[in-house]
């Protein structure tokens, strides 16, 4: 068989499995529902792993598989591509996916309509890195967002039809300027494939003049509400905190990074993508910095891992941006993908742990503040847990995520530090990462232990589904920054089709003494946050309303900043 007849299995298998589910739910008793809602999910979960694996040495090789839907001629028809970067991004995709799955068995959502409008949206994530075809980068968009809105409503917290109707409504008006750019694009080039575009463009008088350039800034505008960074991501924190905890750590392990990769297809190559780049880089700094400030304003604490994805996501951009900018063919836009992508995977895994061991946590106490929460470490004990898989699981989350050695936020918060040395982005996100340890500080607080507590009833016990999901992702955090030199060889390898020709010393003096830095002045940051004048400061900022009307002011000053800065520098 040769590679290219198993591209499609990523996208394919998924909705095998989904058909399944809901054929079997239509006309099978519940009994034999559950053995088929298992199938369908190891086809669609568990066997594109095994795909992975089989393609993987063709793919390190830099063999790059095309696929074009139907037989049709390159120019007419829907086009896919496999590389390195979709090998990559698949991986974290199902990886991410496989966990949150295994964690909702029990601890819900649970059943065939949660186990099938999963699989369609790992189906799209996974078709929408593939995709070399503008068009249709916008249907995998729209069915990922259409699967996530239903995914968010799926409990019954109060509110979170609301914020899934909020994020349906934001993205939908988006997607409406995405099918103007796309419209932009077409009229201009008269091709809707990546590479014809591309090519187009490089052939015409300034490269297509305005007229291209807003049209792609619009595209980038929309795709960008999927990966929230600032002003984008007003829609992000209520979606994430009120959706059940196996969706949100999908939503924020994978669900706004993907849409960022598979722009990177378009940005890369275009001629006004180099200063798109620039503008968020800067962006993406910023982002990580005033999304942390944010974080320590919370009091609920999903909502403080809501902004945190915000935050990190920020990082990735950063990297990404600059790497665009700068050109990722150069050394120093290897370096910067590299990294991009290695702290996209990284922060997928330790955040997708986060939300599931603070999800079991808080399910436990039955209690979200922070402030209030107190003896959470207790609580999981009287819940049947005498090994305290929870607590350690969030503690291994928490020292990757502050970029504590040896785990894998270490690494791959280091990675980009070494790419951005000197530049102002380098200091934003050092002032992030002393915001981070802040925030962490006082979200663990909710295991600390009062004086002579006593719990009163036993809470409800722990499933041991919660407990491999969560053992599985910690497993890794701790394994991926062990061994991070051959990962990240790897990954360069990937991404760029070479290795990396030095092997950078990540736990060097100068290295340790930054981690220590930012350790010791995040401790004091949190010390500075809980006196009376600061307390009260972020109260207030943690009150500041958001609404539709404002997520879309933001999205229309954002776009405007956007051509503005793409037309001054063109």
């Amino acid at each position: 068989m040769k590679p290219e007849d198993l591209l499609f299995a990523p996208v394919v298998l998924p909705l095998i499995g989904a058909a399944l589910v809901i054929a079997a739910k239509a006309f099978l008793s519940r009994k034999v529902v559950k053995i088929v809602e298992y199938i369908g999910a190891f086809l669609g979960l568990g066997l594109p792993l095994m795909f992975f694996a089989i393609i993987y040495p063709t793919i390190s090789n830099g063999v790059v598989i095309y696929g074009i839907i139907g037989g049709w001629h390159e120019s007419v028809g829907i086009t896919y591509q496999f590389d390195g970067l979709a090998w990559l991004v698949n991986i974290l995709t199902y990886s991410v996916c496989a966990a949150a799955w295994i964690y909702s068995l029990d601890a819900g959502p649970e059943g065939p309509s949660f186990t099938s409008v999963f699989l369609i949206l790992t189906a799209a994530l996974s078709a929408t890195i593939i995709t070399s075809d503008i068009f249709n980068l916008f249907v995998c968009l729209e069915i990922v967002g259409i699967s996530s809105y239903i995914l968010v409503a799926s409990t019954d917290k109060p509110g979170a039809s609301l914020a899934a109707f909020n994020y349906l409504i934001i993205s939908a008006s988006a997607m409406v300027f995405f099918l103007i750019g796309v419209y932009g694009l077409y009229r201009i080039t008269g091709t809707l494939s990546y590479q014809g575009i591309t090519e187009t463009l490089q052939t015409l008088p300034d490269h297509g003049g305005t007229s291209a350039i807003i049209s792609v800034a619009l595209i980038i505008a929309s795709t960008i509400i999927r990966v929230a960074i600032m002003p984008f991501s007003g829609w992000l924190p209520d979606a994430h905190a009120l959706a059940p905890h196996a969706v949100s750590a999908v939503l924020s392990g994978v669900l706004i990074k993907v849409p960022l990769f598979a722009l990177s297809r378009v940005l890369s190559f275009i001629p006004s993508g180099a200063s798109a780049g620039q503008l968020l880089g800067y962006a993406g700094a910023l982002t990580a910095v005033l999304a942390v400030i944010l974080a320590l304003c919370q009091n609920d604490a999903k909502r403080l891992l809501a902004y945190h994805s915000i935050s990190q996501i920020g990082y990735v951009v950063c990297a990404w941006g600059t790497a665009i900018h700068v050109g990722v063919a150069s050394s120093q836009g290897e370096a910067l993908m590299t990294a991009a992508f290695l702290h996209a995977f990284y922060h997928a895994l330790f955040k997708g742990l986060l939300f599931l061991s603070v999800g079991t946590t808080v399910d436990r106490a039955k209690n979200r503040d922070v402030y209030t929460l107190r003896g959470a470490a207790s609580i999981l004990r009287a819940s049947g847990e005498r090994i305290p898989v929870t607590l350690i699981t969030f503690l291994i989350g928490a020292l990757a995520i502050t970029a504590i050695p040896p785990f894998n936020g270490y690494i791959s918060k280091n990675a980009i530090s070494y790419a951005l040395d000197g530049t102002i982005l380098y200091y934003l996100l050092f002032v992030a990462g002393v915001g981070t340890v802040a925030s962490f500080i006082k979200l663990s607080r909710i295991y600390w232990q009062k004086p002579n507590e006593m719990i009163s009833t036993k809470p409800q016990p722990v499933p041991i589904t919660a407990h491999i999901s969560q053992l599985g992702l910690a497993l890794i955090c701790l394994i991926s920054g062990v061994i991070a030199t051959p990962i990240y060889a790897n990954t360069k390898n990937l991404l760029t089709g070479e290795y990396p020709q030095y092997v950078t010393n990540w736990y060097s003096p100068a290295t340790l003494m930054k981690t220590a830095v930012i350790v010791m002045l995040g401790a004091g940051l949190y010390l500075l946050t809980t006196t009376k004048i600061i307390s009260r400061l972020l109260k207030k900022l943690r009150e500041l309303p958001s609404h539709f009307e404002s997520l879309f002011i933001y999205f229309s000053i954002g776009t405007a900043m956007l051509v503005g800065w793409m037309l001054w520098f063109k």
